[in-house]
């Protein structure tokens, strides 16, 4: 078993006990733990996997008349070594169109569109690691991103920092971002100072979302093109399944309304809705979920239908260049 061979017989006996002593501790231990957890990666690559090796006896001959010396020789235990994702705020999917059946992000091999598809990222997927690598190609910034599974380049257009409730009451100045983009609602012009770069998006009770460009804010407040607003949860296309009225109308007005109402409630995450709340399959779209929110409720004023007639804004925020911004809103209003 050892590649040693016995000189002496009457010392059987001795090495048959040596045997069975080395083969006990050859073949003891407890088994190792399984890593906790998924695999790691740093940089865009996998995680390095380490070479296995075990416990290995080995024999030699010793020089002289005396009996061979059997030696063992017990190499390290493997060297796991783990990265860990870098440094820095993760990244979550926004702004995809809930509305559409083949609703995914491209994750490509490389910074623009005519590098291969590695992957795809879905709407409202959180936890991308940012690898800090940023390309711009064709006027769009490209990000470089790692997840459990790969790496590869998404359209910055689609992605924005995770920050959770906690961070923006403590960090942002939150407040001051709603009563900008009121003032410029009240004034009608100044709205693109208040909103994000991209410009601004709205989902009104159904899974249409709508934007309107940054170009397009200055004089929104004076168009009196009348859209079709579902007010049911079923598509605004449906004749008689929907509000017919201006952006100022539908918009404007009301949140303005309930905004600067003497008893609303302002909460940074919240979700606070009326009793009889009916909510077109969930109270915030996968286009928003990302992004940072605060919800301003106003709880009803008309006591004769009992706080039936109450309403919830849900308003989008985004950190931009060391300022929140306005980037979407999404409305849940009663009607008693």
């Amino acid at each position: 078993m050892f590649g040693a061979k016995l000189r002496y017989p009457h010392r059987l006996l001795l090495w048959t006990v040596l045997a069975l002593s080395l083969l006990g501790a050859a073949c003891g231990g407890d088994d190792e733990a399984e890593p906790d957890g998924g695999e790691t990666v740093a940089e865009g690559e996998a995680a390095a996997g380490g070479e296995e090796s075990g416990t290995q006896a080995t024999a030699a001959s010793a020089e002289g008349t005396g009996p061979d010396v059997v030696t063992t020789s017990t190499l390290p235990p493997p060297t796991t070594t783990t990265t860990t994702l870098p440094p820095g705020r993760r990244l979550g999917v926004v702004l995809l169109a809930p509305d559409q059946a083949d609703n995914s992000l491209n994750f490509r091999e490389g910074p623009g569109t005519d590098n291969p598809v590695v992957g795809e990222l879905l709407p409202a997927q959180a936890g991308l690691a940012p690898t800090g690598a940023l390309e711009v190609v064709n006027g769009r910034v490209w990000h470089e991103l790692i997840t459990q599974d790969t790496s590869g380049w998404a359209y910055g257009y689609y992605l924005t920092e995770i920050w959770s409730p906690e961070e923006v009451e403590a960090e942002w100045e939150w407040k001051a971002a709603l009563d900008n983009f009121a003032n410029a609602l009240v004034l009608g012009n100044g709205l693109a100072d208040t909103v994000s770069w991209r410009g601004l998006f709205v989902i009104y009770y159904d899974q249409n979302l709508r934007r309107w460009e940054p170009d397009e804010l200055s004089g929104l407040g004076d168009d009196d093109t009348e859209l079709r607003w579902s007010n049911t949860g079923a598509s605004a296309d449906q004749e008689g399944d929907a509000t017919v009225g201006t952006w100022k109308q539908v918009i404007a007005d009301p949140f303005l309304a309930d905004y600067l109402d003497e008893e609303v409630e302002i909460e940074v995450g919240g979700l606070t809705l009326g009793a009889n709340a009916v909510l077109p399959g969930s109270a915030i779209s996968s286009a928003f979920a990302n992004f940072p929110w605060v919800a301003i409720h106003d709880p009803g004023d008309n006591e004769e239908f009992g706080g039936l007639d109450w309403s919830t804004w849900l308003v989008f925020l985004e950190m931009e260049q060391g300022r929140p911004r306005v980037v979407g809103l999404q409305p849940q209003v009663a009607y008693p």
